[in-house]
């Protein structure tokens, strides 16, 4: 089970990664239909269907990397940052639908999105690293 944790932990941290960037073809897609086309409401939120696909599979990778540090007893703090990335997953989903009709609410959208990507990658970057060192060579 830490192998997957491992794995499924490293393609989340390039998944929230890939996420922003989506977030941002979203933007500069709107504005540039804006500067050739008429913009609907429906111009704009194409630009962001790939973003809100991949929040999808997202938000369902990481309540599956809770349940694998739990069915893997990994150990209390691989444990509670699944759980905190779950509900910061669920409160950006949340936070996504309900920005569209309370704006000021996609600013704490974004500043979730870097406490995930910053979580995920603190967690990538201790489950690969080596947990045991060999003793220096005493002489």
């Amino acid at each position: 089970m830490r192998a997957a944790y491992r794995y499924l932990v490293a393609v989340l941290f390039v998944a929230v990664l890939a996420q922003i960037g989506f977030a941002g073809y979203g933007a500069f897609h709107a504005i540039h239909a804006a500067a050739h086309h008429a913009v609907t409401k429906k111009t704009i939120e194409s630009g962001f269907d790939i973003h809100g696909a991949v929040g999808f599979v997202i938000v369902i990778a990481l309540i599956l990397l809770l349940l694998v540090a739990l069915i893997g007893r990994l150990g209390g703090r691989e444990l509670r940052a699944a759980a905190i990335l779950a509900l910061l997953g669920v409160l950006q989903a949340v936070l996504g639908a309900v920005s569209t009709s309370v704006p000021a609410l996609g600013f704490l959208h974004a500043l979730n999105a870097l406490a995930i990507l910053g979580i995920t990658g603190w967690m990538a970057h201790a489950s690969w690293r080596p947990h045991s060192r060999a003793p220096a060579a005493s002489g």
